[in-house]
């Protein structure tokens, strides 16, 4: 009898087959839906390493800070010529810009494929660059970010603020490009900052009401009875003053200043320790900083002085000071080492005198750099801005061309500005490293510790174990 036929049950090889091809379709579903998610993380977060010794393509604090405060949008029009490959670290830029803020955009123009819009903006050669933000335009050739950025802050910022420097004293000219004597670099990044510089004579006309600040910037005369009236007509309706005095320079000043509890010293500092490597003896590092003030919190680095003198706060909050003002806070901002000490010689200028003299001397850590504000006595409650603020250097030369990219002598100057001006948006770490890399600075305490371990301990340790191989296998094999 025949039976009927058995339905044939799937083999388990089969079965297993299928199975495997599901799992790989999920995988493959599971690993494009990742793969998109990620696409959209990096469209939207742009994440760049950058691996440069002297990150080279990392934007500064203060890049980061004047984009992070924009509040209008702002185009970036680069006008070039494609085949040229000098173009392509300016793309980076613009590219490193516009990817850390939506407020800025770019386009990069061939000028030879779009001459008719290179014309429209009044373009004539290759290179050039141009910055517009609400009706305001800055243009400029061949730009990097200490260019850029600045030319972005002035096309949003609508005012620029007016800082005087006193004139008639023997100052160094803020304008002048001298290596040496010259301040060009520091007027030159002020107004790259939006400022407004001019010369001022105290004894003509006194101080202008649209000054932001003024700055007395190492006299050599002294200031008349006149001058100081002006002076302190302007401190009384709460003006701003930077100071900076060389060694016994102006006198009268100095006395004038006590009565505001700036009191600067007849001592110049003497550093042996941190003094610049085969350098000027009186020329030192300033190691001592406050991380408590803004001006000196965010230097790169130590700010280097070269023949400075102490200078010195004195009272308390609530101290009295002339017109009716009193004191409402007052500190240093910057000290010298504690192996200095600041010389009572008053030939230590030209002698460089290393001898501590117990007595004579004031050992160190001493004050070169103060802070000091102070308000009506009747208005208990007065804003920083509105305050009568003052800041003292015992050195004007930390700021000239000749020392103005050392260490943190740039972020310090800047930084005063900045805070004096009601800017503090702006004050960050100017750091900028070329593409040659950048200079650095040894103290002798540094070139002593280098000699010791390269010519004395390293060659003394070599020669150590070569003796020891020796000695094994001269007599102990």
């Amino acid at each position: 009898m025949d039976r009927p036929p058995l339905e044939s049950a799937p083999s388990p090889g089969r079965a297993a087959l299928w199975r495997n091809y599901a799992l790989l379709a999920y995988t493959a579903i599971a690993l494009a839906a990742l793969m998109a998610v990620l696409n959209l993380i990096i469209f939207d977060h742009n994440l760049r390493i950058d691996l440069t010794p002297t990150k080279r393509f990392t934007l500064s604090g203060f890049d980061r800070r004047v984009l992070d405060n924009l509040t209008q949008n702002v185009k970036v029009m680069c006008f070039i010529r494609s085949e040229d490959p000098e173009y392509k670290e300016l793309e980076d830029l613009l590219f490193r810009v516009a990817a850390y803020t939506p407020r800025v955009a770019y386009q990069i123009v061939d000028v030879n494929k779009a001459p008719g819009l290179a014309r429209q903006y009044g373009i004539s050669g290759y290179g050039e660059v141009v910055v517009e933000s609400e009706g305001r335009r800055r243009d400029f050739d061949n730009a990097r970010s200490d260019i850029l950025i600045p030319a972005i802050l002035q096309t949003t910022h609508a005012s620029n603020k007016k800082i005087y420097f006193t004139a008639g004293h023997g100052e160094r000219d803020v304008f002048d490009t001298n290596r040496e004597q010259g301040y060009s670099s520091l007027s030159g990044l002020l107004q790259q900052n939006n400022y407004q510089l001019d010369n001022l004579s105290l004894f003509a006309s006194g101080v202008p009401d649209d000054a932001a600040m003024l700055i007395v910037l190492g006299p050599r005369k002294d200031f008349l009875p006149e001058e100081l009236a002006s002076l302190a007509q302007y401190l009384a309706r709460g003006g701003h003053l930077i100071v900076m005095l060389d060694p016994y320079a102006a006198p009268t000043l100095v006395t004038f200043l006590k009565h505001y509890h700036v009191d600067f010293m007849d001592r110049v500092i003497v550093d042996p320790a941190y003094r610049l490597s085969a350098g000027e003896i009186l020329t030192t590092q300033i190691p001592l900083r406050s991380e408590d003030n803004v001006i000196t919190r965010s230097m790169v680095g130590p700010a280097v002085f070269s023949m400075a003198r102490g200078v010195e706060t004195d009272g308390a909050p609530g101290a009295p000071a002339p017109d009716g003002l009193q004191l409402q806070r007052a500190g240093a901002m910057l000290r010298s080492s504690h192996e200095s000490w600041a010389s009572g010689d008053d030939k230590a200028v030209t002698t460089g005198i290393t001898e501590y003299k117990a007595g004579r001397d004031l050992m160190g850590p001493v004050p070169v750099g103060v802070e000091v504000d102070l308000a009506p006595a009747d208005k208990a409650h007065v804003p920083v801005s509105q305050m009568t603020r003052i800041v003292a250097f015992g050195d004007s030369d930390f700021a000239a061309n000749q020392f103005f990219e050392m260490l943190g002598n740039r972020d310090l100057i800047v930084n005063a500005v900045n805070e004096l001006a009601g800017d503090e948006i702006l004050i960050a770490s100017r750091e900028r490293m070329t593409a040659e890399g950048a200079a650095f600075y040894v103290t002798d305490q540094q070139a002593r510790h280098a000699f010791l371990l390269g010519v004395v301990l390293e060659p003394g340790l070599m020669l150590a174990i070569g003796l020891v191989v020796f000695a094994r296998r001269r007599f102990f094999v």
